[in-house]
């Protein structure tokens, strides 16, 4: 009896840990993102189209680098959507579309947002 508990509080404490640097990566890497593609849409607002898609091509980049590392802890749909929204939005800086460039800058900053909350410790991500 005391070694099944002993196996049980074993396993628990691995899984707990493995949680915690599991939403340690996913918030580092969002958090990141989230300030790159803020920093962008600054850009967009201002008319700085050349350096918002010099700095949409870095994001497109850290994300592809850092992405497949979150593929294995979130759904690969999220991170995804994400890739997406950055071609789109590489597509309309190159056209200097800004006012496409607003619209998917914004839609890939709630897809990281998106990433991030999927992975946060709680009851709903629980269930």
């Amino acid at each position: 009896m005391c070694r099944k508990l002993m196996t049980i509080l074993a396993v628990a404490l691995i899984l707990t840990a493995l949680a915690v640097v599991e939403q340690r990566l996913v918030t580092h890497l969002t958090d990141d993102a989230l300030t790159r593609i803020s920093a962008l849409l600054e850009l967009v607002r201002e008319g700085e189209m050349e350096t918002a898609l010099q700095k949409a091509r870095e994001l497109d980049l850290h994300w592809d680098e850092h992405a497949g590392e979150l593929e294995v802890l979130v759904d690969h749909s999220s991170t995804d959507e994400v890739r997406y929204g950055l071609s789109r939005l590489i597509a309309a800086l190159e056209a200097e579309d800004r006012a496409a460039a607003l619209i998917y800058a914004s839609e890939v900053e709630g897809g990281i947002e998106h990433v991030r909350e999927r992975q946060a410790f709680s009851v709903q991500n629980l269930l």
